[in-house]
């Protein structure tokens, strides 16, 4: 499960440069940089990615547009939000968190949404549930800024 969370990541990076956009990856992992290399060559498209760890990496990269913040909690939602896109997504695995997450990017100005999107598996044989996740989507824009 967890090797398909990898590679959709790459593959997402990869999906949004195919639209257009000019995507910046940032990871800590050396391996996830080399998949999500690997994917964009794969799908004929540019990505830069850089290998290191947020918040810190931010400082030397140039301004985004857009922003999906994939981990790194609430300092690094800070510090992106910081730098003032037009829009941030970032999920949240509990309401608590989603709740920070949310409460973080109000405070610097973001109009924030939340869906909670739940996923459940079923054992068809006896109709009983074998696994269910639950996430939290979050998704600010700047009301002074469209994306």
């Amino acid at each position: 499960m967890c090797d398909k969370k990898i590679r959709h990541r790459s593959i997402s990076t990869a999906e949004a440069a195919r639209f257009g956009a000019a995507v910046l990856a940032i990871d800590a992992d050396p391996d996830a940089c080399a998949r999500t290399t690997a994917s964009a060559r794969r799908f004929g498209v540019r990505v830069q990615v850089v290998h290191g760890s947020a918040p810190h990496i931010l400082e030397d990269l140039p301004e985004p547009d857009v922003v999906r913040v994939g981990g790194g909690g609430e300092p690094v939602l800070s510090a992106v939000a910081d730098r003032r896109p037009a829009a941030i997504v970032t999920h949240a695995g509990t309401r608590d968190e989603a709740e920070l997450l949310g409460r973080t990017l109000a405070e610097h100005g973001y109009a924030v949404e939340c869906v909670l999107l739940q996923s459940v598996a079923l054992d068809v044989g006896e109709w009983a549930e074998t696994e269910r996740t639950v996430v939290f989507l979050l998704s600010a824009h700047r009301p002074d800024r469209a994306p």
